[in-house]
């Protein structure tokens, strides 16, 4: 019941139940000793008076015969014998018969002979007996007070040894119930300072559940702190490696954005500069399948394609929208507010989606490719515009220097050739022939300066021949069948103005001399090679076989300007009727910059 009891208690509450045990006991072996030492207290009394009587017994004896004065005697004997203390004595010790005894050979036989003696000798005997029984009076009273004394030491041992026992069981008790916890609580809180939230304190009675020891109490309170420190911590760790993660990814696309506009602003050609950006988006994006469509005159039907697979990707015009075998297709606008420069094409894998910062990714990389787009547009408008002013610049110088002075010689040939009378045959014929030259040279700087005058209003070569073809289709009344193939801006403006004055001479030729009803007129790029063919095709009559012989200024020009291309100009008949007009060229690398170019 005590081993039930105890545990229902706290810590303190059994500290003090022992610090009681041990004051209780401790109160009562005292109590119980003194109590013991008040009992025989009134024995050594009793022997005293005991001892009185038998040296007032020698007295008496010494003084018979007695007379008046030894009368006191008598009575003192009396008074002594019926003493409190030795009453007390007598009947704490149960030596009443003894007693009684005593005193009764005192009153009726001693004191009467002790009276009537007349010599010492008469009454010898029975005070012998008389002193004898004192004696043993006195004998029976010191042993009963050495049998009390051995009891109180009895007792005092055996409660000192119960007390040592019971101050043992209390350290015993402390040293497993308060300082080993208290140690095993001071270790675990060690190891939470030193960041180890894996310790715990473990129950000494898990059997019990005592849940009033204070020290399990404060384990149970410790190890939950513990448990909560470990996963806050590990919670921080675990946010620590996200945000750190984060930063990283963020630091990675920072870093991604330097290069790209670093890499988008170089003088490489456009298609190498996307390339490795494309690359790398889907790196860092879910995105696959990325491409750029770099749109002409802002119109989605003929387009440029750039991939990350291969730097240049010719795209037929007719190519219909990007579409992919699985997941989601995804297209961002590359446009500013005057105009569409293209569009960013990419594939979302199925069950993947773009996140806030991937997203702010795109967009971002979305103003810097329609700033590039949009510098190269300038940059190609401005370097047709230069190009056209340079060429105006020199129209106007050949107009007000060559051209007056070709005029000026013509007119003063026609004044010589108005008095050829004065003149000899000889002479006249020089003067005629003169004057054909001047003639054929005028005509062929008039045919510079249209040339040189002649002004592409519209951006790209692809608008300028289909302007080209429609002029041509209403001067003629007939339907041009224009096949343009070629990637747009692969052909710089300076080669582009070459190639559609020998587009115009060609379909001017056709428009004046074949009487065709059917023309066409395409351009294609070879694939391996990357050649630019131009054929314009007619119906027509055909041009004579002796034409290279013949004045075909025209022709000449168109020559002139193929190997200007750094190309061929092939002019041949066709095997079912018509003439056919071939060019091919290599275009050159197109320049960053309108002040780079040839």
């Amino acid at each position: 019941m005590f081993k039930r009891a105890l545990p229902s208690l706290s810590l303190v509450s059994q500290i003090t139940l022992l610090m009681l045990l041990l004051g209780l006991l401790g109160i009562g072996g005292m109590s119980m000793a003194a109590w013991m030492a008040g009992s025989i207290e009134g024995n050594a009394h009793a022997i005293n008076k005991a001892g009185s009587l038998r040296m007032q017994s020698y007295r008496l004896l010494s003084e018979v015969p007695l007379n008046g004065k030894n009368a006191a005697y008598i009575r003192q004997m009396d008074v002594d014998q019926n003493s409190a203390d030795l009453l007390q004595a007598v009947g704490r010790e149960n030596l009443q018969p003894q007693f009684f005894a005593l005193r009764r050979y005192w009153q009726t036989t001693l004191r009467d002979q002790v009276l009537a003696a007349k010599h010492p000798q008469d009454v010898s005997a029975n005070m012998a007996v008389f002193v004898s029984q004192l004696d043993t009076l006195v004998a029976e009273l010191e042993h009963k007070t050495e049998y009390h004394l051995q009891q109180i030491a009895l007792i005092q041992r055996g409660l000192v040894t119960f007390t040592l026992i019971l101050l043992a069981l209390t350290i015993w008790f402390l040293r497993r119930h308060l300082l080993t916890p208290w140690r095993n609580l001071l270790s675990q809180a060690s190891a939470i300072t030193a960041g180890d939230f894996t310790r715990r304190y473990e129950r000494k009675r898990v059997a019990t559940g005592n849940a009033h020891n204070e020290m399990d109490i404060l384990g149970d309170s410790l190890n939950s702190m513990s448990v909560a420190l470990g996963e806050m911590v590990d919670n921080l760790a675990q946010r620590v490696a996200e945000k750190t993660a984060d930063l990283q990814q963020k630091n990675q696309v920072l870093d991604y954005l330097y290069r790209v506009s670093r890499q988008l602003h170089t003088s490489a050609p456009l298609e190498t500069r996307m390339q490795p950006v494309l690359k790398e988006l889907q790196s860092l994006t879910p995105l696959s399948g990325v491409q750029v469509r770099q749109y002409e005159n802002n119109g989605a039907e003929v387009f440029n394609e750039f991939s990350q697979a291969s730097p240049r990707q010719p795209v037929s015009p007719k190519v219909g929208d990007h579409a992919g075998e699985t997941g989601e297709s995804l297209s961002w606008s590359l446009r500013d507010e005057r105009e569409n420069y293209g569009v960013l094409l990419a594939q979302l894998p199925p069950g993947q989606h773009l996140n806030d910062d991937q997203q702010q990714l795109v967009n971002t990389l979305l103003e810097q490719l329609t700033s590039t787009l949009m510098l190269a547009r300038q940059a190609e408008d401005q370097q047709q515009l230069m190009l056209m002013e340079e060429r105006s610049a020199i129209a106007r110088e050949l107009h007000d220097s060559l051209a007056q002075s070709l005029s000026c010689l013509k007119i003063q040939v026609a004044c010589l050739q108005m008095h050829q009378e004065r003149l000899c045959e000889e002479d006249a014929a020089l003067l005629q022939q003169m004057r054909e030259e001047l003639s054929t040279a005028y005509r062929q700087l008039r045919e510079l300066l249209t040339t040189f005058r002649l002004t592409i209003n519209t951006p790209g070569l692809r608008a300028a021949l289909q302007h080209t073809v429609d002029e041509f289709s209403r001067r003629m009344g007939l339907t041009i069948d224009f096949d343009y193939e070629i990637p747009p801006r692969s052909v710089p403006a300076n080669q582009g103005i070459h190639l559609l004055h020998i587009a115009r001479e060609a379909l001017n030729n056709a428009y004046k001399h074949a009487k065709a009803t059917e023309i066409s007129l395409s351009l294609h790029a070879s694939e391996g090679e990357g050649e630019i063919t131009m054929s314009i095709c007619d119906n027509g009559e055909g041009i004579s076989p002796d034409a290279g012989r013949q004045n075909h200024y025209g022709l000449i020009i168109m020559q002139d300007r193929a190997s200007t291309l750094h190309g061929q100009c092939r002019v041949a008949r066709r095997p079912d009727g018509g003439t056919e007009v071939t060019v091919r060229f290599r275009p050159e690398a197109l320049p960053i910059n309108p002040q780079e170019q040839v």
